[in-house]
């Protein structure tokens, strides 16, 4: 939890200072999809004595700070990132060799993006670097049966390219490619550093 206190605390202090400067605040939801890259423990198969994560669905809510004089736009976000993997046991081992194991990680973010010129068609591309506090469940397997201890927070960080796209004035499409390390941040000497590539896409609604 104190790294969660110290994400809200560093949270305020950006965001606060720079309300009265605001011109455009954004404010969306969506999702995507989540792409476990590391560690082979994550992606390797349940037959290989991995948990068989690859690429999973996400879904979460941003919100942004168009500001004056400045050319970075603070970010806030939650994602939350749904795992599941599934195979077979040794059957001559198990009555039921049929496994699914699940896993949930909850990110709550903070950030800023650095807008490029805008292209033609409504395109605004840019680039963002975030810091998140990433909340990890139990493992479970199958429909009851948790992991023993398993549940941690860590503090992790990502950086990606995105596009802000009109649809219509006040209303944008926003998409986020971005590469992840959930567990920087507070892990054991023994743990292996989780990452990730997600793509998003978010409804933002702007106001004035």
């Amino acid at each position: 939890m104190k790294y969660l206190s110290f994400l809200t605390l560093t949270s305020i202090l950006l965001f606060l200072p720079t309300l009265t400067n605001a011109q455009l605040i954004q404010l969306g939801a969506g999702g995507g999809l989540t792409q476990i890259l590391a560690p082979e423990h994550y992606t390797n198969s349940v037959e290989e004595g991995g948990l068989g994560f690859s690429t999973e669905w996400n879904v979460g809510v941003i919100a942004k700070l168009g500001l004056t004089l400045f050319p970075l736009t603070p970010r806030a976000y939650f994602l939350y990132h749904s795992l599941t993997g599934s195979g077979e046991l040794d059957p001559a081992f198990y009555l039921d060799p049929s496994i699914e194991v699940t896993q949930s990680i909850s990110e709550i973010g903070i950030g800023a993006q650095y807008n490029f010129i805008p292209l033609p068609a409504g395109f605004d591309p840019y680039i963002a670097l975030d810091i998140a506090c990433n909340i990890f469940s139990s493992v479970k397997e199958g429909e009851n049966y948790e992991v023993p201890n398993t549940q941690e927070t860590r503090f992790g960080g990502g950086i990606g390219l995105g596009t802000e796209i009109t649809i219509i004035p006040m209303i944008d499409l926003d998409v986020y490619a971005s590469y992840k390390m959930f567990n920087l941040i507070g892990k054991e000497d023994s743990e292996q550093t989780i990452s990730a590539l997600t793509l998003d896409v978010f409804i933002l609604f702007s106001f004035l």
